[in-house]
């Protein structure tokens, strides 16, 4: 295992000189200015040239003239067309106005969004203001005679240019680009534009809808990093630190009519559990049934915004007869164009605190380069947790974007558990993002413990059309080094009741105990072989180390696990649309030694039916005792899309365990699963 881990380390260092030599590609600005193309209004106050604009619409055609209808609707506005370049395609951009300051750009904005839906703001850059001058003086406002030119529209450009207008701010595009890419692209990019068209619903505050595109995500059997970033925004969907942005009212609306926006979704489901020996028959061991609702109430005026927004369950165990709730987020904000405020329960409203929150947040808004947020409050270990316990906490955080390819925060946070110090940390994450790919990072280090809490960097690189590659690398605390770690494997349930037995620094040297290093590498190349098909191929390298024994708690040893895959994927193999993957993993650790092999088909049916069918089939062998295991994994889910507003599934499957063992050899465990999920 030593020479295995000593050839992948030197492949990593290898791929990693690859990518700094590459950064400068990844790392190009998202479009090029190439020159202003011809001015078809000119009102007189359009010298000087301002900082701001309004793009009404983009597109590869040349805008040789204005329908009438955009001629009367802008006929009192500054317009004229300019040529960027994106990646190897040639656009044209029709401009409007010319403002000081984004406040300005925004009022005019807000009045010409009934006419054109898709205008976003941008700022204009130096060569663009330095031509539209220099024509302007010379009241030179005719057109240049240069043929139009057509790009065609496959897939990949039409990504490309999803992926442009995301930057530009222009949601509404995203949604229509990725639509197409949807219905025509290959797995790779049917993936990238949900996440892509699933982030634009976010921004605009459409979580519905947002939900619907990032669980289809999920059923295509995205990489690793991909499934736990889409995960990850799904249950904190709500809580993002971005400001929901609702389509603005045109100036003959009525304020009055429709002043609330309110939407959500309420989901609920049965879930039946059994596991079925043939000595002892069948015993129940699960069966809940679970009320989920998502809601958002939102009123936007002309200056400010008003929102409340809740996210929580409730969980009927039938089998015990007990419920129990849970609040995953329930908060009020409230914002104006320089700040936001935000109350109640909190999560990835801020960067550095491990999960939820209940309590304040105030982010300034006014600067236009960077954004510093101050925060304080309790913190909430799960969504089970009660208002107010007794880890307050305090922080603030900052993040700007000193460059287009680069967005950085940094953060301070403070946290307290019955008296003594929980954690005290200091940290960043940043991202550097280009056409090619991107690379994120997270630095977390606790000045209390004096311990470097995690070191992580993920990257993802486009090598060409067929070839992108993702790697993670990672060194960091499992779980997370907090003097709360130190109830682990106590009797005592809160470190108050941990203080009648242990001293101060008894407690803090136990989570120091308690806490392990881990090191986790993971590398993955994707092959698109045509539009059709794909190939995946990753390998991953994890270790935890020893922890201590203390306190009465036994040592836990080190561990390694190594795993390697190759997955196949194919559209249109058993029917039109459909998607079907098959594949092979194999995890070698200090436990076992598994093999396991994969196969789904999702299919569309009629009548609005998804049929999606999973089997899995695992041949393990245990590395102490040599006892050899089978297990066998069906499962079949329905999803039946009734109303536009309405979904339905089903699931059903079973687990057949069969181990080489005397007194113990088989066992059936089944799941059944039923619910709907209501958007409105």
């Amino acid at each position: 295992m030593h020479n295995f881990f000593k050839k992948f380390s030197l492949a990593i260092v290898f791929w990693v000189g690859l990518w700094i030599g590459l950064v400068p590609d990844a790392s190009a600005a998202s479009y090029e200015i190439i020159g202003v193309e011809a001015v078809f209004n000119n009102p007189s106050l359009s010298l000087p040239i301002r900082s701001h604009a309004i793009i009404i619409t983009s597109s590869n055609r040349r805008f040789n003239s204005l329908p009438r209808n955009t001629r009367i609707a802008l006929e009192d506005y500054f317009v004229y067309q300019t040529k960027v370049k994106v990646s190897e395609g040639i656009y044209y951009r029709l401009a409007v106005g010319n403002f000081d300051t984004l406040n300005d750009a925004r009022a005019v904005l807000r009045l010409l969004r009934p006419t054109f839906s898709d205008a976003w703001i941008y700022q204009r850059t130096a060569k663009e203001r330095q031509q539209l001058e220099a024509i302007l003086e010379k009241k030179e406002p005719e057109l240049k005679a240069e043929p139009s030119i057509t790009i065609p529209e496959t897939a990949e450009s039409l990504l490309e240019k999803a992926r442009q207008r995301f930057l530009d701010g222009n949601f509404p595009a995203v949604i229509a680009f990725t639509d197409r890419v949807i219905m025509t692209g290959n797995m790779e990019q049917v993936q990238a534009a949900l996440e892509l068209a699933g982030s634009a619903r976010e921004r605009e505050g459409k979580f519905a809808q947002a939900i619907v595109l990032y669980e289809s995500l999920l059923d295509t059997s995205p990489p690793e990093e991909t499934a736990a970033r889409v995960a990850s925004r799904l249950e904190g969907i709500r809580t993002m630190s971005i400001e929901p942005r609702e389509r603005l009212p045109g100036a003959d609306a009525n304020p009055d009519e429709k002043p609330w926006i309110f939407r959500g979704v309420l989901h609920q489901y049965y879930r039946d559990d059994a596991i079925e020996r043939p000595d002892q028959g069948s015993e129940k061991v699960n069966q809940v049934f679970v009320t989920d609702i998502d809601l958002q109430l939102q009123r936007r005026r002309e200056a400010d915004t008003l929102s409340f927004q809740i996210d929580a369950g409730l969980i009927a165990d039938l089998l015990h007869d007990d419920t129990d709730n849970r609040i995953s987020r329930a908060s009020m904000s409230y914002s104006r164009d320089e700040f936001r405020i935000i109350a109640g329960r909190q999560f990835r409203t801020v960067t550095g605190v491990q999960g939820r929150f209940d309590g304040l947040t105030y982010n300034d808004l006014s600067h236009s380069g960077f954004q510093p947020s101050y925060f304080l409050g309790n913190l909430a270990q799960s969504p089970y947790d009660d208002f107010g316990s007794d880890n307050p906490l305090i922080g603030a955080n900052l993040d700007y974007g000193p460059y287009d390819w680069l967005d950085v925060n940094l953060y301070v946070i403070s946290q307290e558990v019955s008296g003594l110090t929980d954690r005290q940390a200091i940290g960043s994450e940043f991202q550097l993002h280009g056409e090619s790919g991107f690379i994120y990072g997270i630095i977390d280090y606790d000045v209390f413990y004096q311990d470097l809490n995690n070191i992580t960097v993920i990257s993802n690189y486009r090598y060409d059309p067929r070839w992108t590659f993702n790697l993670s690398l990672g060194r960091l605390n499992a779980p997370t080094l907090a003097t709360s770690d130190a109830l682990q494997g106590q009797a005592a349930t809160t470190i108050e009741e941990l203080k009648a037995t242990f001293t101060s620094d008894e407690i803090y040297q136990l989570a120091q105990d308690r806490s392990s290093k881990s090191t986790a590498l993971y590398f993955a190349a994707t092959y698109n072989q045509d539009d059709k098909r794909q190939w995946n191929y990753d390998i991953s390298y994890f270790t935890l180390d020893a922890t201590t024994a203390s306190g009465g708690v036994d040592a836990l040893p080190s561990t390694t696990d190594i795993q390697v895959s190759v997955d196949y994927s194919v559209r249109d193999f058993f029917s039109i649309n459909d998607y079907t993957s098959m594949g092979v993993r194999l995890s070698d650790s200090d436990i076992s030694e598994i093999v396991s092999l994969r196969f789904r088909s999702r299919i569309p049916g009629s009548a609005n039916l998804i049929y999606d069918s999973r089997v899995q089939l695992d041949l393990r062998s245990s590395a102490s005792s040599g006892v050899d295991q089978l297990i066998l994994k069906p499962t079949i889910k329905l999803r039946y899309r009734a109303t536009k507003n309405l979904d339905f599934e089903a699931n059903f499957g079973f687990e057949y365990s069969d181990v080489d063992l005397p007194d113990f050899d088989r066992q059936l465990a089944y799941t059944w699963f039923l619910g709907y999920a209501y958007f409105f």
